[in-house]
């Protein structure tokens, strides 16, 4: 059972937030009517992305792209981390830029585990998810042959690592690229993995690709606006714990950034009503760059303890991987009472077994 627990709980430290720097210019904006990046050749200029651009996603994936293009993948990592530490715009696109890095990296070195031994796990684990990516573009067919085989050499699979984690979870981000974000054929796959908790994880991928790879130029046909749920409410029951993991983050760009209406929306997620609010504070951890009262702020939106109490443990989970383990801490220790303890009981169990 604890395995099970523990894709849920790694899912929300792995989910990559909607930035509201980006969504404050506008929903458009970010889904790529500006553009302009700057030719690869200024690629060590302080500021590829300037201006307006800066906020919007097309410039800086197009400079990425361009950029694994020329130069090898553990290159354009280390240009990356050098932005994302100066806390410029890359900085709010840094897990679906790591993508990118960790597919030219899959490509580049041909298997999981050369590959991962270049990379690294901020932001969350966008890059490994990407080498999957990498991986499936290249021998989709051959590896949908041996998915078992895929993670087998990586540290720490028999304790369920991290890396391990994000390694399977990266076969469902993998498995999107094969099927041409096919979502219900994407998770079918998954299922011809061993192992419950496995597949899982994979499912988790299928969820968060489907959702981050939505644009304006290529809409996901697997979501929509006018049904906030949608497609967690028509998945199979099996799969609808990791749909819902994801989900809020697309309620927001439907709802504008309006918190109380999501809370609204997960409140008719019927049996998956606290998942659903968990990845409200996964959200919230993102919206609020970290900072732990305007975070409680978000989660406020919440009506009840049980809604703002799962908010609050959703957005301290978030909080280990993107911050650390003391800002979760610290942002525990702001709950109301009722939500609090539950909360630092939950953030020392991740702790501990992470």
């Amino acid at each position: 059972m604890w395995r099970e627990y523990r894709t849920e709980i790694i899912a929300l430290l792995c989910v990559i937030v909607l930035i509201p720097a980006a969504f404050a210019v506008g929903r458009m904006i970010d889904r790529g009517l500006l553009s302009g990046a700057h030719p690869l050749e200024d690629y060590n200029e302080r500021d590829p992305c300037p201006s307006d651009a800066s906020l919007t996603s097309t410039c800086w994936i197009a400079y990425y792209e361009a950029f694994v293009e020329k130069y090898p993948a553990v290159e354009a990592l280390a240009d990356l981390k050098t932005r994302y530490d100066a806390g410029e715009g890359a900085k709010g696109f840094c897990h679906p830029l790591l993508h990118i890095v960790g597919a030219a990296a899959g490509r580049e070195y041909g298997s999981v585990g050369e590959a991962y031994k270049h990379g690294e796990t901020f932001c969350r684990s966008g890059y490994h998810h990407g080498v999957l990516e990498g991986l499936f573009g290249e021998d989709g067919d051959k590896l949908l042959t041996e998915l078992d085989s895929l993670c087998a050499a990586i540290e720490g699979k028999e304790r369920y690592s991290y890396n391990y984690f994000s390694c399977v979870h990266g076969i469902g981000h993998g498995l999107m690229a094969y099927f041409d974000h096919d979502l219900f054929a994407s998770i079918a796959a998954c299922d011809r993995l061993s192992g419950a908790w496995e597949e899982s994880s994979c499912h988790g991928g299928v969820f968060m690709e489907n959702v981050i790879s939505n644009t304006l130029e290529e809409p996901s046909k697997f979501l929509k606006d006018d049904d906030p749920l949608y497609p967690c409410n028509a998945v199979a029951e099996t799969y609808r714990a990791q749909c819902y993991l994801m989900q809020t983050s697309h309620m927001l760009v439907i709802f504008e950034g309006d918190f109380e209406k999501t809370f609204a929306a997960c409140r008719t997620a019927g049996v998956h009503q606290k998942t659903c609010f968990q990845s409200i504070g996964r959200d919230a951890s993102g919206w609020s760059y970290g900072n732990p009262e305007s975070t409680i702020s978000l989660c406020a939106a919440g009506t009840t303890l049980e809604e703002r109490s799962a908010c609050l443990t959703g957005a301290a989970a978030d909080y280990i991987q993107s911050y650390g383990e003391a800002r979760a801490r610290s942002l525990c220790a702001l709950g109301e009472d009722g939500a609090r303890i539950p909360c630092i009981q939950t953030v020392e169990w991740h702790v501990k077994t992470l």
